[in-house]
């Protein structure tokens, strides 16, 4: 029986543990007001403001956010910022991020702007997280993540989603400026 290279085994390994991955992230189009410059004068070199609701894993708040916010960290592309539930005063007061954890009621992400209350589901089961980066209480973006088989807080795939879903908030370019009048 012959053996396959080195460099071909890992890589059919690796995407054999892609495969098995049971979080997605799928994003919703982002606002023609998105731009990349906007981002940055939100978020560069400063604070931004991230908004949790609801907790799948039945942490004390501040204790989830520690095992969320380490995962949001450089994931704006081009942008230094700080995303934290604690902003100190470098933050922008317009901008913030939402991410709201197994949402009780059917909402749209676009609602997640606003500075109501969002009713959640009980800790347990998967997890569906909607997100949405806003701006003065308007969505410029917007994506929801699914994760079917959490297993805590720690959990690799959980790491994975909340990285992911931070990532498809902050599109490097809006599909528009580049699809023109062709079907992407």
């Amino acid at each position: 029986m012959r053996m396959l290279p080195p460099l071909a085994a890992l890589l059919l390994g690796a995407s054999v543990l892609a495969a098995c991955t049971n979080e997605r992230v799928v994003a919703s189009e982002p606002a023609p007001a998105y731009t990349r410059s906007e981002v940055s004068y939100a978020a560069g070199n400063r604070d931004l403001r991230v908004v949790l609701h609801g907790d799948p894993f039945g942490l004390p708040p501040e204790r989830f956010a520690e095992k969320v916010l380490p995962h949001m960290q450089n994931r704006v592309s081009g942008v230094k910022t700080n995303l934290t539930t604690t902003p100190n005063d470098t933050a922008r007061r317009d901008y913030k991020v939402v991410l709201a954890f197994n949402v009780a009621e059917t909402m749209l992400n676009s609602s997640l702007c606003t500075d109501g209350p969002i009713p959640t589901s009980p800790p347990g089961g998967p997890i569906v997280v909607q997100g949405a980066f806003c701006r003065s209480g308007g969505a410029l973006t917007s994506a929801t993540g699914w994760l079917d088989r959490p297993q805590g807080p720690d959990d690799p795939d959980f790491r994975s989603l909340i990285s992911d879903m931070t990532f498809t908030l902050f599109p490097s370019r809006r599909a528009d400026l580049f699809c023109g009048a062709i079907d992407c």
